[in-house]
């Protein structure tokens, strides 16, 4: 039995995230201040089709929710305020690329007409470190 690789790519493993399709902080307006414990992350667009494959729109919009990176947005003020936090520095800032949980929190269309998802701060479990030469926020 020869083994063949799958073509379609895992959309949940961060190395097949396209972090190239996260929007910049700069091109980013939500139009809303979170709350309480509320982070709003604008999540990489979805592609449109994989190969020549062209997505049927129930599919995009399902991958679409399973997406688990995106760029910091906006940070309610008592977000990420955890009794132990190791220092101030150390948490998770606007403009840092995030990992978040799978499903994780509703999706809202912001003033600027893009797609964005409201999570509390503990469906976020890594900040993404950027290699230098990428594009920064």
């Amino acid at each position: 039995m020869s083994s063949t690789k799958n073509s379609l790519p895992n959309l949940g493993k961060i190395g097949d995230a396209h972090l190239d399709r996260v929007p910049a902080l700069s091109d980013c307006n939500p139009g809303l201040q979170p709350t309480e414990y509320n982070v709003i992350i604008a999540p990489a667009q979805m592609v449109e089709k994989i190969g020549s494959i062209l997505l049927p729109d129930s599919e995009r919009e399902r991958l679409g929710m399973a997406l688990q990176v995106g760029r910091i947005v906006a940070v309610s003020p008592v977000a990420f305020n955890y009794e132990r936090w190791p220092s101030e520095d150390d948490k998770p800032q606007v403009g840092q690329l995030a990992w978040f949980a799978r499903f994780a929190g509703g999706i809202f269309e912001g003033v600027d007409g893009k797609e964005y998802r409201i999570v509390k701060d503990k469906d976020i479990g890594a900040i993404i470190i950027e290699q230098k030469g990428s594009s920064a926020a």
